[in-house]
């Protein structure tokens, strides 16, 4: 659970901050600039500042215990949010606000959350994919999840995350999978 909200303010992070051009000298692949190959985004275009806009998650979880498995599905969805994530030109980013999501359990809604973001720390972008590494202890971008920017234009930007984790617990497999978008506009 606490793998699928950390996905879910990853969504958020993704807002504040003026749009500043960016620095040509940037564009060689290293922090803030383009990368190469296939799939590479105008990264011109993701410097500023990102309202955060819709997002979704599924994660389905999988354990083994004794030989018999059990699933479980968590759908979490946006209800509303007023944080703004921000790309700056030095490879820095900044996610600030609230962000109120609802989750489904089975299908059935088990209420809503709010929880406030409020993370920095550096990104990267090669290709099309887009890394974050928090500074200090980061809470909305999961370490584990692979981040796919499939549209980045002057007005919109989504990103798509998967992650697919197994680990045991006292002698317990368990695998959780995750697969969601974030959507951003200014």
């Amino acid at each position: 659970m606490k793998k699928i909200l950390a996905l879910l303010f990853l969504s958020a992070a993704i807002i504040s901050c003026e749009t500043e051009p960016l620095d040509p000298s940037l564009n060689s692949g290293a922090t803030g600039g383009s990368g190469s190959g296939s799939g590479s985004v105008d990264t011109t275009l993701i410097v500023g500042s990102w309202d955060y806009a819709d997002t979704e998650t599924e994660s389905t979880t999988t354990s083994v215990v004794m030989g018999n498995t059990i699933s479980l599905t968590v759908d979490i969805e946006f209800v509303s949010s007023d944080a703004v994530l921000v790309f700056n030109t030095d490879g820095t980013y900044t996610v600030d606000g609230d962000l109120t999501i609802e989750t489904f359990l089975a299908g059935a809604s088990q209420g809503q959350s709010t929880s406030t973001l409020a993370e920095s720390g550096t990104y990267t972008i090669n290709g099309s994919n887009i890394t974050f590494a928090a500074n200090g202890a980061g809470t909305v971008f999961d370490a584990n999840a692979v981040y796919t920017i499939v549209e980045l234009t002057a007005t919109d930007l989504e990103i798509t995350l998967a992650s697919d984790v197994t680990q045991v617990i006292s002698g317990v497999s368990q695998r959780t999978e995750i697969e969601g978008f974030a959507s951003f506009t200014r």
